[in-house]
């Protein structure tokens, strides 16, 4: 059994229609048939629109979605366990990862991913799976914990020139490595926790 995780700087349903890495990542569960999809959008605090977005986009699967209150029932490991992928949607890195920590649902993204659920998600939803993150909060740039699934930091957006510049600063007093920055039309594929593959999605 191979695990995956696929992190999406600034591309995908979000962004536009049919997106190729939308595709790329459907492909992985190697299904011929509608895959099992569900949508996790803590990050932009359950936005309704968001969430409506992403149902559109993947019509053509079996979608779903998990919302903050969904963290709170029973059965919410077998629901998690159900799908094929899980998709994060992006937002606000440290909201999110604070949601899932009170509520325990971090550990169920763990549980999931160690029985080979594909992870996959933009911006906060890529940066989440690493050990460090260096993301604004209330309008400065601060260093938390991510969930530690993969090794080092992950920057989205690098092509904006503040955040680049905040990030190398930042990078250049901290030794964490490896340290991965990504322009929006760049993403990273692991499996089994390695790099096996940098994608240019236009």
């Amino acid at each position: 059994m191979n695990r995956h995780i696929l992190a999406i700087s600034g591309d995908g349903f979000s962004e536009q229609q049919n997106a190729a890495i939308d595709q790329y990542l459907i492909q992985l569960t190697q299904k011929n048939a509608p895959v099992k999809i569900a949508f996790i959008a803590t990050a932009s605090n359950d936005n309704p629109h968001y969430i409506e977005k992403f149902h559109t986009s993947f019509q053509l699967h079996e979608t779903t979605h998990i919302t903050q209150q969904d963290f709170h029932r029973q059965d919410i490991q077998h629901i998690i366990n159900a799908q094929d992928i899980l998709y994060v949607g992006g937002g606000n890195t440290k909201y999110m990862l604070d949601c899932w920590n009170a509520a325990e649902f971090d550990g169920v993204l763990k549980n999931a991913y160690a029985e080979g659920i594909i992870l996959a998600g933009v911006s906060a939803g890529a940066m989440c799976w690493f050990e460090t993150c260096y993301s604004e909060v209330d309008g400065r740039f601060i260093q938390f914990e991510g969930l530690g699934l993969l090794k080092g930091t992950f920057c989205p957006h690098y092509q904006e020139s503040e955040r680049q510049q905040l990030f190398d600063t930042w990078a250049s007093t901290h030794s964490i490595v490896p340290s991965y920055t990504l322009t929006d039309n760049e993403n990273l594929h692991f499996k089994n926790e390695q790099r096996v593959m940098k994608l240019t999605s236009y």
